[in-house]
């Protein structure tokens, strides 16, 4: 059985460019170079780095230390209920529930 993961948790992950079966320090390895990479300290001047950095730090936040993201997270801009399919959600949710039944 495969696990359930969460669209937020998919993103977090695509952000850190890891896949889904990649381990805590497969995790904190891709999040410290990417934070390397677009660190405000060596892109004072370019505010799209710093958008960058920030999402990349709430990505390893929320995967590794399990920090849900804040209302005005940039890791959850473009993701709501209703991008969502509801029959997915449904299912899911059921296989969370029922799902070592089956």
């Amino acid at each position: 059985m495969f696990p359930v993961t969460s669209t937020l948790e998919k993103r977090a992950r695509q952000v850190l460019g890891v896949g889904p079966d990649a381990g805590a320090r497969v995790i904190k390895k891709a999040y410290r170079r990417l934070a390397r990479q677009y660190h405000p300290d060596s892109h004072s001047d370019d505010k799209v780095a710093v958008e960058k950095f920030l999402l990349i730090t709430e990505a390893y936040q929320y995967l590794l230390r399990h920090k849900l993201p804040g209302r005005n997270s940039l890791l959850t801009a473009d993701l709501t209920l209703e991008n969502e399919d509801p029959d997915e959600r449904y299912a899911r949710w059921w296989m969370e529930h029922f799902g070592e039944f089956f």
